[in-house]
């Protein structure tokens, strides 16, 4: 607490939410104690504003990433040809790195296999909404 005392002129209650360190008490508190998905859709719950974030910890970075969406667009998209999983708050901002060639080459993929046809999931801007993307415990190089 004492830490924030000389940016106290600075944090104000503009929008007559919480205080900037109860906030972040919060979030910490939410960290230790809940899972990625359980803290993003509690700070989706208790914020204010539209937003599209993209949230991962160091605990799961490997692993697992969190998408949120409020009032904003924001798409994921997967290649699973390239093995590229891409994400953005404007829809063709999926596709902006796909002229390029994929470092090692693509991943092998069965002809005719359904599977290796891109897929893009666009988030509910209006109504507010959270993707957890998990691909696994990390043992596994392939998506």
């Amino acid at each position: 607490n004492g830490a924030l005392i000389p940016f106290a002129p600075f944090l104000t209650d503009i929008e007559g939410g919480a205080t900037v360190p109860k906030f972040v008490r919060c979030v910490v508190d939410a960290f230790f104690d809940n899972d990625l998905f359980w803290t993003v859709k509690t700070f989706l719950h208790n914020a204010r504003g539209s937003f599209g974030i993209c949230v991962t910890s160091s605990l799961s970075a490997h692993r697992q990433l969190c998408l949120a969406s409020r009032g904003q667009t924001n798409s994921v998209a997967f290649f699973p040809k390239s093995g590229v999983v891409a994400y953005g708050s404007e829809q063709s901002a999926v596709k902006a790195g796909l002229s390029f060639p994929t470092p090692g080459g693509d991943l092998p993929i069965e002809p005719g296999d359904n599977n290796d046809r891109p897929l893009r999931l666009d988030l509910d801007d209006l109504n507010g909404e959270i993707a957890l993307l998990d691909w696994g415990d990390g043992k596994d190089d392939t998506l």
